[in-house]
């Protein structure tokens, strides 16, 4: 999901890394030397001595819920009205964009390889060219058991180095058998309440992700949404197609553009990220699609969600681990 909101002066850039001279090598071994006590300190012991990693927690909470948190650390749950959706809320958007813009990179942003998992430099790059920081590439993420198993997949055919977020998702998709064929799940992302991202921001994130969660996790919405993105006219469907090409995705991919018309429309209510100008309409035309998309939905839990009031939850706390 994208934001257009923010001033470019505000976004966090990724600065180039200095060379190092042999001062350095010195200091950077200093550094792993501290780094190995600090993760024996902490009760890493298994990452030093090849044990097995602790099970990552996993809650299961209702949207209300996951809206009233504000994490200090990346927290997971399992989505109550559909267990298939798990929610990673992050501390921040930077820890977010670590762990997931390599993948975005690969399954649905423009003018990058389907096929092809980008190194750090090519990454870098790439987002750069967008006009973009790690921070900002995406503001929440959304991706299919199938197409996460994919991504590592490649990127060990293709010996990329990954980061330690990108490695923590792994144990996490391990640990709920998403990395087996025919895993079925979804997985979706937002950040917490911290600058630039309100608290209202928050909440229209997480709402227009769980619609992607059901996309993917419930065969007949995902039809539902294929039907509605046929029954609209070519100038309708281009205009969307336009908007979501201004927001980074790969307009030639059809599902992804029928999954995010769905969320625009119906599941994103707030200005700053979705509007009847973004696809040149008027206010009364972009009403009658989106109240017959409603009218015409299956009826199961995401139903009501189409027409409920944000946010849902209390004002988040400063910082809660609980």
């Amino acid at each position: 999901m994208q934001y257009d909101g923010l001033d470019p002066d505000q976004r966090i850039r990724i600065l180039p890394q200095p060379k190092r001279n042999k001062t350095g090598l010195w200091v950077a071994l200093g550094g792993a030397l501290a780094f190995i006590c600090v993760i024996l300190l902490a009760g890493g012991a298994w990452f030093m001595f090849g044990r097995s990693p602790p099970p990552i927690p996993i809650d299961t909470e209702t949207e209300a819920q996951i809206d009233a948190t504000q994490p200090c650390d990346t927290k997971v749950s399992r989505f109550a009205p559909d267990p298939e959706i798990v929610v990673l809320d992050f501390p921040n958007l930077t820890i977010q964009g670590l762990m997931l813009d390599r993948v975005a990179a690969l399954i649905e942003k423009a003018h990058l390889p389907r096929n092809q998992v980008l190194d750090d430099v090519d990454l870098r790059e790439a987002i750069y060219n967008c006009g973009d920081t790690i921070e900002s590439y995406y503001y929440g993420h959304d991706y299919k058991a199938a197409d996460l198993a994919r991504f590592f997949q490649l990127a060990a055919q293709q010996n990329i180095t990954l980061n330690a977020n990108e490695l923590w998702l792994k144990q996490l998709l391990n640990q709920l058998g998403w990395l087996d064929p025919g895993a079925v799940g979804a997985l979706i992302t937002l950040p917490a309440a911290r600058p630039p991202v309100t608290e209202a921001m928050r909440a229209v994130i997480l709402h227009h992700e769980i619609s992607h969660g059901a996309f993917f996790t419930i065969p007949a919405y995902e039809a539902y949404a294929e039907s509605f993105w046929d029954s609209l006219t070519d100038a309708d469907r281009a205009a969307f197609t336009s908007f979501l090409g201004t927001e980074g995705y790969d307009t030639n991919n059809t599902n992804l553009m029928l999954n995010e018309t769905q969320a625009y429309l119906v599941f994103t209510p707030d200005p700053q990220f979705f509007s009847a100008k973004a696809v040149g309409m008027s206010q009364a035309q972009l009403d009658t699609l989106r109240d017959g998309y409603i009218a015409n939905m299956p009826n199961f839990w995401l139903t009501p969600m189409a027409t409920e009031t944000l946010p849902l939850g209390p004002t988040p706390k400063s910082c809660n681990t609980n």
